[in-house]
């Protein structure tokens, strides 16, 4: 107990995956809560085209450690969950979004149409990847998904994905190019993006570890949406003034959820994969190793690495996503339509 103890409360100094989750993404309930970048930029828009809409999904969720010259790492996969299952999932949304924005009074002009003008085709074929499209980054490697015959479209509001990723995402250029489209066709581009996980990484570093003479890292299991990377988009007509009244270059303003949503996470269990073999290499204290977490804890100097999974049916996933991303969904349309 008294190394369980010393182990959960160096935990406290966790650094948890893209900087703004709170501790073991402690929320939930349904509340979504929502910040605004310049969401001004839709104001008296009646048009809109959806041009840019993806959901991506964490497949394999890394953790690692440091502290009193020794490291740990942590890293879950998620199984069981075909790519047709997140196609199809990403499908319903897509169209209920575009029943949630008809709702909320605007009018939604169909790709079909928009990709008629050549300087967007242009646009899109610059920065869609065939979908689903592969992000591995050092906390996380996902899949984007876009509905079925639109490409997949690299977003973020911070420095995630390749320096071509980023490059790509935030070019003020392209924004530019789609905002002259936007006021040939009189419309607004909204952007949605949803960043979904089955669960939430945090690994211990800093003075604090090191004082403690102990690494740490672990991985809760249950489906979140992580804070400012699931957001709307908005790329009005205000043309070159895109590089100057948002702080995501490329477009002209955004919602954003701006704090971790989770799910219930009935049905979501981690499972310790780590073989007996490295296993036995590994000064390694598992404090928890069943059920939704997997905490692991090293003191002797070396590196310490376990492997776990999660594995899902699709009616266990489609039952914790669809509620999870449609009331963030809900939520942005909800701040799209009050700024109008």
């Amino acid at each position: 107990m008294r190394r369980l103890h010393a182990l959960v409360t160096t935990l406290a100094t966790l650094c948890v995956f893209a900087g703004a989750l709170p501790a073991a993404a402690q929320t939930t309930g349904p509340s979504v809560s929502v910040g605004s970048d310049n969401g001004g930029a839709i104001k008296g828009a009646h048009r809109v085209a959806i041009d840019q809409f993806g959901i991506e999904f964490v497949t394999l969720l890394k953790a690692s450690g440091n502290g009193g010259g020794n490291s740990t790492s942590v890293q879950a996969e998620l199984r069981g969950v075909p790519d047709a299952a997140m196609q199809a999932l990403t499908d319903r949304i897509y169209r209920e979004s575009v029943e949630a924005l008809t709702a909320a009074g605007f009018e939604v002009v169909p790709m079909e149409t928009v990709r008629a003008n050549p300087e967007y085709a242009a646009v899109e074929a610059r920065m869609g990847k065939p979908a689903p499209y592969v992000v591995d980054d050092t906390a996380a490697v996902s899949k984007i998904f876009a509905p079925t015959g639109m490409p997949a479209i690299f977003q973020t509001a911070g420095g995630r994905g390749t320096l071509s990723d980023r490059i790509t995402a935030l070019d003020g250029a392209n924004g530019a190019k789609a905002s002259a489209v936007a006021k040939a066709m009189d419309l607004h581009f909204v952007r949605f993006h949803f960043f979904a996980s089955f669960g939430t990484a945090s690994g211990s570093k800093g003075f604090l570890a090191n004082i403690a003479r102990r690494s740490s890292s672990s991985i809760e299991a249950g489906p979140v949406l992580y804070p400012n990377e699931t957001q709307l988009q908005i790329v009005s007509q205000e043309g070159q003034r895109i590089f100057r009244t948002t702080s995501r270059s490329g477009v002209n303003g955004a919602f954003y959820v701006d704090r971790a949503v989770q799910g219930a996470a009935d049905g979501f269990a981690l499972v310790d994969t780590t073989t007996d073999e490295s296993r036995k290499s590994d000064a390694t204290s598992n404090a928890l190793s069943t059920g939704l977490a997997l905490l692991i804890g090293g003191r002797a100097r070396g590196t310490s690495n376990t492997t776990a999974a999660v594995t899902l049916d699709e009616a266990t996933f489609a039952r914790a996503y669809l509620p999870l991303i449609g009331g963030a969904r809900d939520a942005l349309v909800e701040r799209l339509k009050s700024a109008r």
